[in-house]
């Protein structure tokens, strides 16, 4: 009996000694960046499995715990990308950024620069991180705008995380002065404002008739003169003759 339980005993501290089975690697305490040209080991498979996972939530404080989460989460690695991207600027050799911009990478050469010039700016202190948009075209409008448009941005609230890339661009249209419209712009510009009195002016006609019993379009009793119903469309008004009422 003795004898069974030195031996069991002897298997258990073997056990203990013995290394990891094959499919669980051990983890270095620091990692190690392969090459892209090895493939991904069964434990990388998995925690990338996991990170992409969805956690089952079941109230509101769950679902937005999740989505800031990941929300931060993709503000850091676009940032991320742009501050490799600026470094490699620095390193590589004369043609082998733009080559590798080319050739190497999932985006375009204006996204690569959109990225860049994100990071610069976060970096630079011009943008804080605390406000960062969650992408990168987000920011990047933002990045653009000159010292006088931050400042009035930040007035109005408009730097923020959650602010909209169409917000952005609203604002800014706000502020510059319109360029040299050609004749066809003007033309749907005019359109535009024809249609839209139009409407206002039935809308008058409709309340007046409804509310005070008058028909501008018809009545003579207050203004002395017959209305004129434009029936026709913006397309095809001209000038109007003498003879014409």
């Amino acid at each position: 009996m003795a004898n069974v339980k030195s031996f069991m005993k002897k298997v258990a501290e073997q056990s203990k000694a013995a290394p990891p089975p094959a499919d669980r690697p051990v983890v270095a305490s620091t990692p190690v960046r392969t090459s892209s040209a090895v493939a991904p080991s069964k434990a990388d498979r998995r925690a990338s499995d996991i990170s992409d996972a969805i956690v089952p939530c079941h109230t509101r404080q769950e679902f937005a715990q999740e989505i800031r989460y990941h929300w931060n989460r993709s503000r850091k690695e676009f940032l991320s990308i742009g501050r490799y991207l600026n470094r490699a600027k620095e390193i590589l050799p004369h043609g082998d950024f733009e080559a590798m911009i080319e050739s190497d990478m999932p985006f375009s050469v204006e996204t690569a620069f959109r990225f860049r010039a994100v990071a610069e700016a976060v970096d630079t202190g011009r943008l804080s991180l605390e406000v960062l948009p969650g992408a990168e075209s987000v920011a990047y409008q933002i990045v653009t705008m000159t010292p006088d448009e931050l400042e009035r941005a930040k007035a109005q609230g408009l730097i923020r995380p959650d602010v909209t890339r169409r917000q952005l661009i609203d604002f800014k249209r706000s502020l510059r002065p319109p360029k040299d419209l050609t004749p066809n712009d003007r033309r749907r510009q005019l359109l535009a404002e024809y249609a839209r009195l139009r409407a206002r002016m039935a809308e008058v006609r409709d309340e007046l008739r409804r509310d005070h019993g008058i028909d501008p379009e018809h009545d003579h009793g207050r203004s002395g003169r017959t209305g004129v119903t434009i029936d026709v469309e913006a397309e095809d008004v001209g000038p109007v003759s003498d003879g014409e009422s």
